[in-house]
């Protein structure tokens, strides 16, 4: 091959990389979930996420007490973050808004 036909086939190579690389990362998303003072419906009642390393959900606590959030201490100031590896509705209940629920709606790619 000489080595326009090679500088032709690198560049093409890189475009679709690039492409690529582009899309999978634009398709990955960051949800968060802010507990703050405000009120029990400062936190949404529902989160769609997508399966797999696409999506993480973060709950961080902007308040002045720990909060409980499906069995993880999550104390002020502090965040958790967490992917789903399975599809399905998950509930958490915060319990810093007593009664304040919100579903988690993972779903396939």
């Amino acid at each position: 091959m000489n080595r326009l036909t090679m500088l032709i086939i690198s560049i093409v190579v890189l475009i679709v990389a690039g492409y690529t690389g582009w899309q999978w990362f634009d398709a990955q998303r960051t949800v968060v979930v802010v507990i703050s003072d405000d009120s029990p419906r400062a936190i949404p009642t529902q989160v769609e996420l997508v399966r797999g390393i696409r999506d993480t959900l973060i709950i961080r606590n902007d308040t002045d007490t720990t909060a409980l959030i499906a069995g993880r201490s999550i104390a002020p100031g502090q965040q958790i973050r967490q992917r789903f590896l399975s599809a399905g509705e998950y509930t958490f209940t915060c319990t810093t808004h007593s009664g304040a629920d919100f579903a988690v709606i993972v779903r396939d790619p």
